[in-house]
């Protein structure tokens, strides 16, 4: 499979505005087939809705049992139990709406009257969980106010992903949900009650456009999909408009990854707020169970960020932004590092997992070929119950044979083609997000083509599965005596002055946030004009500059940051933030000796950054 041409990069392209176009491939339907495609699209995203409600009925059992154990012991019985029956009673109604669905098997103009079902229990949903805030508050109780707080935080994220396909549902569930709990805090007034009420508002945010990104996500794959399957049918019928067609759906595959690239930027942004957000809070929780709060915050933001990247992967594969770096890669090392990572998972599925390698040496990317048999061997253990993986290698010709082999559920001969194509899961009926989007195969695909490495499947059905990647091989560098390493330095940022140059109101206030809990001075601005402002009553330049590459009115991050150091007149250590890390922009980065680092960042990779540039900055004046 050969890459498709390089796009122009997108930066502040809006995902309002490139949902509001339709792909090129609907944009040659008839109107009637467009009108059905409309309605075929919320049909489904009822249907995906409705999928859905096994996991959401497990989830808000479990919370509201939670939820009674937390607070019997110091309440009335009568008031918690009336809270937990109305609960179980609203979950049991979606149950019965559930089996009405299935048996009724609505037909698509009926969709908006089975979304408005939905959102009425959604609503009720909302208002018992924010509730639990109301009825049983107990401020001499903060370990209770933390387990409930943590319930109501856990269940919106996994919102986003159980019901943002219908966004009318999800905004009810979600504003009913957090904004009687902001109320909540408000009311108390205190200054802890006050920075509580505020760090919910900025999740609330966050969870909404998260939420609307992802709903235009889905939606613009389910068009492109429709479309094409439209176009398809047509072509059965009308053979002589063969070539216009296929014309047709490359165009489309091109928009639907110039989608997905653009979407990066405004994808990225709330993720890179929300992380911001929680390493600042967790400087300032001194309690294990706030803190232990803050660590579920962070890990949730690092699931999203996962689940994002699968999507923003396979676009930037096809916009042929994904550049193979080919050199000598270690077979050792590489299966050192996927044991490490592969073995827990393995043994928290009950499942064997065996790696056999040789030592020796192959040629290929080394970043990309980890990524290949990380993508098999997750996807074998995820479809394996029993048994196990085993991963291998044999030489074969002049080159190195990979082979990753489960004793899973196995592949009928008529799906071995399908299986490599987005969003194809063969054993995911119920269409369970914790197995994934179906993408991984068909990274995996991209991935071999573009660095030229056949690969193979044989399966049999009940008995098991084994892909094959054919590798050249390579040669062992001539390995050269290294200096010992430092330690390297933990010490905080007191006395150090950042300024920080982003357009963002909530990152500029994430990262305010988070260097002040590591004791710096930050300086913030939006453009050069306020950055300039900022600085020109300073008699000393600040440390250090922090600046997202794009910025407001056309202007960008490297700009900004010459206009800083012309104006001291001297060259200060900068930090350039970006969403979109295009080759042109790292060799621009590289050429201006700016570090380059790719939204969302996690703190820990700021700060060690933060240190490296001081350090280096220092070892230069002296």
């Amino acid at each position: 499979m050969s890459a498709l041409p390089t796009l122009p990069p997108v930066e502040k392209t809006t995902i309002e505005s490139l949902t509001s176009e339709r792909g090129d491939a609907a944009a040659r339907l008839a109107p009637a087939e467009q009108a059905a495609l409309d309605s075929q699209v919320r049909a489904t995203q009822i249907e995906m809705l409705y999928a859905n409600l096994g996991t959401a009925f497990g989830g808000q059992v479990l919370g509201a049992v939670l939820v009674t154990l937390t607070v019997f012991s110091r309440f009335p019985l009568w008031s918690v139990a009336l809270w937990f029956i109305a609960s179980i009673a609203n979950q049991i109604s979606r149950l019965i709406l559930l089996r009405l669905y299935n048996r009724t098997g609505p037909a698509a103009d009926d969709a908006g009257r089975w979304g408005t079902y939905w959102l009425v229990g959604a609503a009720v949903s909302g208002v018992l969980w924010s509730s639990t805030l109301w009825l049983f508050f107990s401020p001499d109780a903060p370990q209770q106010q933390i387990v409930l707080m943590s319930l109501l935080v856990s269940v919106c994220g996994v919102a986003v992903a159980l019901t943002s396909m219908h966004l009318p549902s999800y905004y009810t569930f979600l504003f009913a949900t957090l904004l009687p709990v902001i109320a909540r805090y408000l009311w108390e007034g205190g200054p802890y009650d006050l920075l509580i009420a505020f760090i919910v508002s900025v999740l609330l945010v966050a969870l909404w456009k998260v939420g609307r990104s992802f709903n235009a996500l889905i939606e613009r794959a389910l068009r492109s999909r429709y479309a094409n399957e439209v176009l398809s049918q047509r072509l059965e019928a009308q053979n002589v408009e063969l070539l216009q067609a296929r014309d047709r759906a490359d165009q489309a595959s091109r928009a639907k990854s110039q989608f997905f690239a653009a979407a990066s930027h405004d994808l990225r942004q709330p993720l890179h707020a929300m992380g911001l957000f929680a390493a600042a809070l967790s400087a300032k929780a001194h309690e294990p169970d706030v803190a232990n709060l803050v660590t579920s915050i962070s890990s949730s933001v690092e699931a999203l960020e996962g689940l994002f990247n699968e999507l923003l992967d396979i676009s930037k594969i096809d916009a042929g932004k994904v550049k193979p770096e080919v050199t000598d890669v270690s077979v050792t090392a590489l299966f050192d590092r996927l044991r490490m990572d592969f073995e827990p998972e393995a043994f928290d599925r009950g499942l064997a997992l065996r790696m056999r390698s040789r030592n020796v040496w192959v040629r290929s990317d080394p970043v990309l070929l980890e990524r290949i048999l990380r993508n098999l061997i997750s996807n074998a253990m995820r479809y394996t119950r029993a048994g196990g993986v085993l991963v291998s290698t044999r030489l074969h010709g002049d080159g190195l044979r990979f082979e990753v082999w489960d004793t899973g559920l196995g592949i009928a001969a008529d799906d071995q083609t399908r299986i490599f194509e987005e969003f194809v899961q063969l054993a995911n009926a119920e269409r369970d997000r914790r197995k994934g989007l179906g993408l991984g195969l068909s990274i995996v695909q991209r991935l071999s083509a573009l660095l030229a490495h056949r690969v193979r499947l044989a399966s049999r059905p009940g008995r098991g599965t084994v892909f094959r990647i054919d590798v050249p091989l390579g040669r062992a560098p001539v390995v050269r005596a290294a200096a010992a390493r430092t330690e390297r330095s933990h010490a905080d940022l007191n006395g150090r002055c950042i300024l920080v140059i982003d357009d963002e109101a909530s990152i500029v206030d994430g990262m305010a946030a988070l260097l002040g809990s590591w004791g710096a001075q930050t300086l913030t601005a939006g453009q050069a004009a306020e950055a300039l402002a900022q600085i020109a009553d300073r008699s000393g330049p600040p440390d250090l500059i922090i600046a997202d590459y794009q910025l407001r009115d056309g202007e960008i991050g490297p700009q900004v940051v010459a206009a800083v150091r012309k104006h001291f007149g001297i060259d200060i250590p900068a930090i350039l933030v970006t969403g979109s890390a295009t080759p042109e922009r790292l060799e621009e980065a590289r050429d201006l000796g700016h570090h380059l680092l790719l939204k969302p960042v996690m703190p820990a990779k700021l700060r060690t950054l933060i240190q490296f540039k001081l350090r280096e900055a220092t070892a230069a004046n002296t």
